[in-house]
């Protein structure tokens, strides 16, 4: 592998993964707020594409509108279906913003790397 390949490859690769992270912790944190009855039989998790969707019609709650988060009954699952596309579409909307993040914060971790070594630096006085 070339270091110029290598310079471009690796950075994405923890990009992507950082990106999956975010992804998956929205969706799996943050509430959906359901309006009425008949919603709860979809419920689709995932912010700004949602692609995660459950049934939760199971469940008889009392006052609507509701927020509601992922259920992850394993004993008893509620019927799931999974929008990989979807899912992969937050995936490249969260590498964009995550992006001049990251690189803002990299060039500003060098910039203090390079003061350090600069004071650090013997000045050539005895």
């Amino acid at each position: 592998m070339t270091r110029r390949w290598r310079d471009a490859v690796l950075p994405t690769i923890g990009l992507v993964a950082a990106a999956v992270a975010v992804s998956w912790t929205i969706t799996f944190s943050v509430p959906v707020v359901v309006p009425t009855a008949s919603d709860t039989a979809d419920v689709a998790f995932g912010w700004p594409l949602p692609w995660y969707h459950q049934d939760l019609s199971r469940f008889a709650y009392a006052d609507h509108p509701v927020e509601v988060t992922v259920v992850g009954d394993r004993t008893d699952p509620v019927p799931t279906s999974v929008d990989w596309l979807a899912f992969s579409g937050n995936v490249a909307l969260t590498a964009l913003v995550l992006w001049p993040i990251a690189l803002v914060l990299i060039r500003g971790l060098a910039r203090l790397v390079l003061r350090a070594r600069e004071n650090d630096a013997p000045t050539g006085e005895t």
